[in-house]
């Protein structure tokens, strides 16, 4: 099995590589590692891919065209039974893998002290109009007070 994942940086790959791993499939790894642009971050495309439960068996053969099956029906039924279990345990990599990636790429929700981008940005944005509103407000009560509130030198760390 390969499946191909265009990812968005190297740190991204990264990301790819270690849930491929960890799902099992050992062969797993980045090619085009360049960047395309000079101006832009590599993109690099992770192949995740193994080889170890594929299986292949010759099982028949065409002489004067005709086909033929050259192993016994019972040696077939055991080829069938050992791909069955083969795909089995491919559908078990496959979900490894599917809840791995998924593990590595959401945001660590529950992690104290932590906040996704766009929170950090609404309570930035949020900090700053308040912080505006407190200046213009102490600004305006020391117009109506007649305060002078220049800073000297020395009030300058």
């Amino acid at each position: 099995m390969i499946l191909h994942v265009l990812t968005a940086s190297p740190d991204h790959a990264q990301l790819v590589i270690q849930a491929g791993m960890e799902a099992g499939f050992r062969e797993t790894g980045a090619v085009s590692l360049l960047k395309r642009q000079p101006d832009k971050e590599a993109m690099p495309m992770v192949a995740v891919r193994s080889m170890g439960l594929s299986f292949e068996s010759l099982i028949g053969a065409e002489a004067r065209g005709v086909r033929q099956l050259i192993v016994t029906p019972d040696y077939l039924k055991t080829l069938v039974h050992i791909a069955n279990e083969r795909f089995v345990e491919n559908n078990k990599r496959i979900a490894r893998f599917s809840a791995a990636l998924e593990a590595v790429s959401s945001s660590p929700k529950g992690k104290a002290g932590w906040e996704d981008a766009q929170a950090r940005r609404e309570r930035k944005r949020q900090e700053g109009l308040r912080r505006r509103k407190e200046l213009r407000k102490d600004s305006k009560s020391a117009d109506e007070t007649g305060e002078d509130l220049t800073l000297q030198q020395s009030d300058v760390l």
